[in-house]
Order: structure tokens, then C-alpha cells, then sequence
């Protein structure tokens, strides 16, 4: 079976290694999308992403992993595509915010974000605009992390809300998700989790999903 992980912003390759190990070892074939947030469009970004989506799909099923604000890019390309589009079969939110994101709010203003953050950043900052993005029509799980310890969110908030040191875990819970599945780890190494792999392998494999 096919998996697409798509970064959040900043994504480093390096940070996802220990997933694509993983997954690989269980017989996946996992393709990465990456972006520079910093130097492209959104609209840019979407439809290189749509792209990609397109080419996979027509090839069979797949799954899709959207990592921080690579599940708003899926989330945001499902919600636009025609009936033509072939849609993942399974999708894993995974430390993914679905509404506004707090520690964006507070540091929109600032330069450094502007530079780093680019329009992607805008738009986790802007309660409007992520209201208007919804879940998608398909098996969702929504997978996060609850350890304050690594993270900016420490400092303004420290141990007054569950947080992951970046997203306050009610900004990463779905309503209508299917599943939502804390983990003991933060925003950033969430990704080389042993147990965050293994809820969304289990995730994948329930009886929604072919045998890989």
C-alpha cells in the first residue's frame, strides 16, 4: 500500500526518517511532499500537492499522513477536488491543527514569522479562514501529542492546557473525527514516536482499509 506523508511547515527530512523506517519495514512505500512556506504561494504549494495526489492515485489506492500544516493542505486540496479525484482511502491527522492556532495568533505580527511562516502561516492565525476548511468525507483519525515539556507553547501557557509545546490539543481535535488518539510526545518528535507510528499503522489497518 501506498502512503503519502505531507511535512508542516519548516519540515526538516532528517525529523521523519524514523517513520518512513517504519513504515517501509511493514512493506509500505511511502512518498514525502515537501514545500518552502518561506518562498511559495499557498496556491503554488495546493497544486503541487493536487499534482502529486493525482499521479498516485491513478496508479491505486493510497493513505495519507498530513503532519501539522500538512493536514490542513490535505484537508484544504480534498476540499476542492472534482469527483474525478481519487481520494485517499485512509487519512491521519497527525498533530494537525483544524481550527485557529493560538501560538500562531500570538506571534503573527512578528517578523521572524512573516519570514519563516509565509502565507501558510496566515492562514493557522486566521480563525475565518480554518473555520471554512473542512473534514473531508473520508475515514479520519486525528493523532497528537500531550507533552509540554519541548515547545514555545510552554511559555505562554506552561501546564494550564494540554498542549504538545506547539498545539493545545483542543485546537487538533475534530468533532467528527473517527478517532483521536493522544500521545505521550511532543509536537516536534511525534514523528519518530514509536507508539504514534504504531496508532497509525493500527489505524490503517482496520477493516476499512486493503491488506498492504
Amino acid at each position: 500500500m501506498q502512503i503519502v506523508f505531507i511535512d508542516g511547515i519548516g519540515g526538516k527530512r532528517y525529523m521523519r526518517g524514523g517513520l518512513i523506517r517504519f513504515f517501509s519495514e511493514l512493506g509500505y512505500s511511502v512518498d514525502c511532499f515537501d514545500y518552502a512556506a518561506s518562498k511559495q504561494s499557498l496556491a503554488e504549494i495546493k497544486n503541487r500537492l493536487r499534482q502529486l495526489l493525482i499521479e498516485i492515485g491513478a496508479r491505486g489506492d493510497y493513505l495519507v499522513i498530513g503532519y501539522s500544516f500538512g493536514g490542513i493542505l490535505i484537508r484544504h486540496i480534498l476540499q476542492e477536488s472534482d469527483e474525478d479525484f481519487r481520494k485517499p482511502s485512509r487519512l491521519v491527522l497527525l498533530a494537525s491543527p483544524v481550527r485557529a492556532v493560538r501560538l500562531a495568533r500570538r506571534t503573527s505580527s512578528w517578523r521572524i514569522f512573516k519570514l519563516l511562516a509565509g502565507e501558510c502561516g496566515r492562514v493557522t492565525a486566521d480563525p475565518t479562514i480554518m473555520d471554512r476548511i473542512s473534514m473531508p468525507a473520508i475515514p479520519t483519525a486525528c493523532i497528537y501529542g500531550v507533552w509540554p515539556w519541548l515547545g514555545p507553547l510552554g511559555f505562554f501557557y506552561g501546564f494550564k492546557l494540554p498542549h504538545d509545546g506547539m498545539l493545545a490539543a483542543e485546537e487538533v481535535l475534530a468533532p467528527n473525527a473517527e478517532a483521536s488518539i493522544p500521545i505521550q510526545a511532543s509536537h516536534a518528535f511525534i514523528l519518530s514516536n514509536r507508539e504514534a507510528l504504531k496508532a497509525i499503522n493500527n489505524w490503517f489497518n482496520s477493516s476499512a482499509v486493503k491488506e498492504h
